[in-house]
């Protein structure tokens, strides 16, 4: 007797279906406003290999200044924050590219921001949050442990405890 072959079953796809990548790229929609759109960026992230890529490409000198604008920063404070002197930062054009590692703390720093954004509600009460003292951080500022990936990583833990309404 023979066996008989099954075949696929083509399902028809709802039209929802489809929202589910409309969310993604509002996800990067925020972080492609925070580094300076179009006019900072050669293309607009869409997705985590276009974030891997751009790391990899360097990102404008000019995206400094959108991003410094969005924590409420000077220039200077962003050097420090990127772990270079103010003067390299300043010699450097508005189109010249930032290194890996420069522009990897950049991204790091700029998703941190679309985090902060959402939990706090906007721009002008983050930057205002990042500036003042937590007693969850020893009533020190955010923005002290802005310098480093664990205390990034610390800090949008902490974003997390007060969307949930936990005490921070």
């Amino acid at each position: 007797m023979a066996k008989a072959i099954k075949r696929p079953v083509a399902y028809p796809l709802p039209a929802e279906s489809l929202s589910v990548l409309k969310e993604a790229a509002i996800k990067y929609e925020t972080l492609n406003v925070i580094l300076g759109g179009r006019q900072n960026l050669r293309k607009s992230i869409a997705g985590d290999f276009d974030l891997i890529k751009l790391t990899r490409e360097g990102v404008k000198k000019s995206t400094l200044k959108t991003l410094a604008a969005y924590l409420g920063i000077t220039m200077e404070m962003m050097s420090r924050l990127l772990h270079t002197s103010y003067r390299n930062i300043q010699r450097k054009e508005e189109d010249s590219l930032l290194d890996t590692l420069k522009t990897e703390r950049v991204l790091e720093l700029a998703s941190f921001t679309q985090r902060g954004i959402e939990v706090i509600g906007n721009k002008d009460a983050f930057a205002e949050w990042i500036q003042s003292p937590l007693t969850a951080l020893g009533n020190k500022k955010p923005l002290d442990f802005l310098d480093t990936s664990f205390g990034i990583q610390f800090l949008t833990k902490i974003l997390g405890r007060l969307e949930q309404g936990v005490f921070s």
